[in-house]
Order: C-alpha cells, then sequence, then structure tokens
C-alpha cells in the first residue's frame, strides 16, 4: 500500500564525504548516516533567463539555465561526528579534524534521502524511494548552545544536480534502531572554563552565560566554462566573515567604553578594540571527549546591546557580537571524532 505520509521515523539521510585531489580528480568516500538529525529540508530552484524580440510583445524564449539544488540539516550536537566535518572533510583521517576552512574548501558530499513505508519502525535497509544530490558543497554553518533544550548544528548545502530514485542506490541505510546511546549536549557540557571567551566580556570565564552561537556563510560562487551548462567549481568566497555572539545575564553593565577620542592628540592611539581568541569547547560523555569550536586569534567586538530589566521583572542581559575572517577551526576527540 503507498504511503499516507512521511515523518521523522520513515526518512533518513545519508552522506558521503568527496575529496578534491590536488590534480583536479576526486575521491569517495564510504557512505555515513549522520546521528542525532533533527530536520531535513530541500529547496529547487529552476533559472530563467527571459529572451524577446524587436516586432512583438509576447515572450520569445524562457531559457533553462542550470538548476539550484539547496540541502538544509539541522543536527543535535550528540557526541557523534559533525556535520561540519562529514560535509568539508573528505576522506581524511577524522574527516579534517583541526584543519581550518580554507583547508577543506575544495572538498564535496553526495547527499542522499530516503523514504521509507510509513508502518516501518526504523528507517533502515532499502527504501521505497530516495533522492540523490551529488556534488554538494557546504554554504553555510552555525553552531547553537542555548540555556534551554540542546545544542544544534544547522548546516546549508548547494549544487545543481538532484535526481529521484535514478537507480544508483548506494545503500543500504544502516538500521538506527537499536543503537549505542548518545547524549545530547546540554548547557552543562558547554565546558566555560575549559574555553577561551573573549576578554571583553565581563568577568570571562565566570560570565554568567545565556547562549553562544558561531555562523559562517561560505558565499559560494560558481565557476562556468565553454562547452557545459553545470558549473565546474564553486568556490569560496574569501573574505570569509565568520561570526559569534554571546549573551550573559549582566550584573555590572556591559563594561564596555567607546571612546570618541575628540580631546585626543593627533599622534594619540585612537583605539577601542584589539583582537581577541575564541574558542567554544564542548564536553561529551566520557571524559576525553570534546569538541573544539576555534574562532582563531583575531576576533573583534561589533557591537554590544544591553537590554532588559526593566519593570516587567526580567533581568538585564548584555549580548557582545564578535566578527573575523577566514578562520574556523573544528577540532574533535573521543565518540566526537568516531561517532
Amino acid at each position: 500500500m503507498a504511503n499516507k505520509r512521511i515523518y521523522y521515523a520513515t526518512q533518513a539521510v545519508q552522506l558521503q564525504p568527496v575529496k578534491a585531489n590536488t590534480n583536479g580528480s576526486f575521491s569517495t568516500g564510504t557512505a555515513v548516516y549522520p546521528k542525532g538529525l533533527q530536520s531535513v529540508g530541500i529547496t529547487t530552484n529552476f533559472t530563467l533567463t527571459q529572451l524577446f524580440e524587436l516586432g512583438q510583445q509576447e515572450l520569445y524564449d524562457n531559457v533553462e539555465g542550470v538548476p539550484e539544488i539547496e540541502v538544509t540539516l539541522q543536527k543535535s550536537l550528540d557526541g557523534t561526528v559533525p556535520l561540519y566535518l562529514l560535509c568539508m572533510g573528505g576522506t581524511e583521517a577524522n574527516y579534517g579534524s583541526g584543519k581550518n576552512i580554507g583547508e577543506l574548501a575544495n572538498n564535496r558530499v553526495n547527499f542522499m534521502l530516503g523514504v521509507f513505508d510509513d508502518t516501518k519502525l526504523a528507517a533502515a535497509g532499502t527504501p521505497t524511494s530516495f533522492v540523490n544530490c551529488t556534488g554538494m558543497y557546504l554554504s553555510s554553518i552555525g553552531y547553537t548552545f542555548p540555556l534551554d533544550g540542546f545544542a544544534t548544528e544547522d548546516v546549508t548545502l548547494v549544487g545543481n544536480s538532484k535526481k529521484w530514485s535514478d537507480g544508483t542506490f548506494n545503500g543500504p541505510f544502516s538500521e538506527t534502531v537499536p543503537q549505542t546511546a548518545k547524549h545530547a549536549v546540554r548547557r552543562i557540557n558547554v565546558n566555560v572554563s575549559g574555553s577561551t571567551i573573549p576578554a571583553s566580556i565581563p568577568g570571562r570565564n565566570s560570565a554568567h552565560l545565556q547562549s553562544i552561537n558561531v555562523r559562517a556563510n561560505l558565499g559560494r560562487e560558481a565557476i562556468n566554462e565553454l562547452g557545459r551548462l553545470a558549473p565546474y567549481c564553486r568556490y569560496v568566497k574569501f573574505p570569509l566573515e565568520v561570526t559569534s555572539e554571546f549573551v550573559t545575564t549582566s550584573t555590572e553593565g556591559d563594561e564596555v567604553n567607546a571612546d570618541d577620542f575628540l580631546s585626543s592628540g593627533s599622534c594619540a592611539v585612537s583605539k577601542n578594540l584589539v583582537d581577541e581568541s575564541i574558542v567554544v569547547k564542548v564536553c561529551g560523555t566520557g571524559g576525553s571527549d570534546t569538541m573544539n569550536v576555534d574562532l582563531g586569534t583575531k576576533n573583534k567586538l561589533t557591537s554590544v546591546n544591553y537590554t532588559g530589566g526593566d519593570t516587567g521583572g526580567g533581568n538585564a542581559q548584555v549580548t557582545y557580537s564578535y566578527q573575523t575572517f577566514n578562520f574556523l577551526k573544528v577540532t574533535v576527540n573521543g565518540t566526537f571524532a568516531s561517532g
């Protein structure tokens, strides 16, 4: 009997890392099944260019370009390999752990979504239908460490090829139930004392942090060539901005000075900001299980927002926002590296 619906238990995702070699060829790795996925979405846009002609108002031709495919994935951080490394790490050991984003920029990933019978208890084996999106590039990455709920990772993939049930099924999908129990990362698992918190935040590692967010948009640009429709490369658009945001419960105000240097001499040092280091360290279920999100040593404060503490009874909070460029390293150990 045909499916009446698709829901979380009857769909599964497979990722197959693809390494860009120095000679221009690609090496395909073993398909993996990311754990802790919360959502998946696929958007297809067909690009059309209108051609008109003298002598008539009617459209002469609506020329079809290369399709644009976008895949969005959200994963609960749970001690298994993060999506960023599965999508960007190629076939390297530990999926490129500890490498800067520029070193992994040309790697790709093949994405597959399998749809199973809606009467099954787990998405395993051979799906009733599936979609292949090959040669996908990571386009954006985000980490959210909230006060309530679970830490999450969001990625966006972009590419130009999507084929439903085309006969090239790479499977079967692995059994997802039962499996080794994993533990979702919560606020207690953010190792604040072991992290490198910006010095411009009062108290730094003893500050009353409410949330941490890290974002990077890779701004993939296509390079086309004569003789083929699809681009032969979608490169990272450097300089690549990497942003981070720290929200704290304030006890003494934001404590950030902003001097206009109006009374300073012409040769005075007129500078409010300094370069700052940022590393967010996350603990797993074991003593040696760690995941570090490293933003390097050249982060600078871009804004400070002091709000709250009003007559409604809420607490004053301060949001510190930072910016850096071309530096993002995710380093994993223990189960974070092996899944």
